[in-house]
């Protein structure tokens, strides 16, 4: 009997704690003074409600899940506007890229490769984003700058053949074109669905 007592009182006090890490756990986003309060970080320099108007702060609905994201994108066009590659102003998932990673980053407090990690798929129309200067993308710089900042690119296999089908870039030699750091998949489509079997969340811009 006194057994059975104390195994009865050990499940209330186990019972008792689950309960309290619970309401902590729910609690510690819901304190306007805890350091996991959205915004952890401000865009502007300007509170939600100096930004937007009174009451923001309020409205706003953050991120609830901040670590160990993976993130898939899909570029399978060129540009945002219907214009040839050449008059191309806003390259197609690259900005939205951009606004990802400061969402990440500067509101959220995240890590890249701690807590998110960003993959493209870069196919179809997409492919020649992923070309060296040199072979007419003037997005060259940027798909560059956002290697530096964790993105993985791929492009596909299928789309390079194209390219080099249509000229841009040169039979036995494609991958001395391509931006340093790009690797690539053997075809974008499969490798969508390959990327989400490994946990990825797919995105379109």
């Amino acid at each position: 009997m006194k057994k059975y007592f104390l195994f009865v009182i050990s499940l209330l006090i186990l019972q008792s704690l689950n309960v309290v890490s619970a309401s902590d756990d729910f609690n510690k986003y819901d304190n306007d003074d805890d350091e996991k309060t959205c915004p952890v970080g401000l865009v502007n320099n300007l509170t939600l409600d100096e930004e937007f108007g009174d009451g923001s702060k309020k409205i706003t609905h953050c991120l609830e899940r901040r670590e160990r994201v993976k993130l898939l994108i899909q570029a399978n066009q060129f540009c945002m506007d219907n214009v040839s590659n050449a008059e191309c102003a806003r390259p197609y998932a690259l900005g939205n890229l951009v606004k990802i990673i400061e969402d990440y980053e500067i509101t959220h407090g995240m890590q890249p490769g701690r807590d998110y990690d960003i993959a493209v798929i870069a196919h179809t129309a997409g492919g020649p984003l992923m070309l060296k200067d040199i072979n007419n993308n003037q997005f060259a710089a940027r798909v560059s700058s956002l290697i530096d900042k964790g993105v993985k690119f791929y492009l596909c296999q299928n789309a390079t053949r194209a390219m080099i089908k249509k000229g841009l870039l040169p039979a036995g030699d494609a991958t001395a074109n391509i931006v340093a750091g790009v690797e690539y998949v053997t075809a974008g489509l499969t490798a969508v669905a390959d990327f989400q079997y490994q946990g990825y969340v797919y995105v379109q811009p």
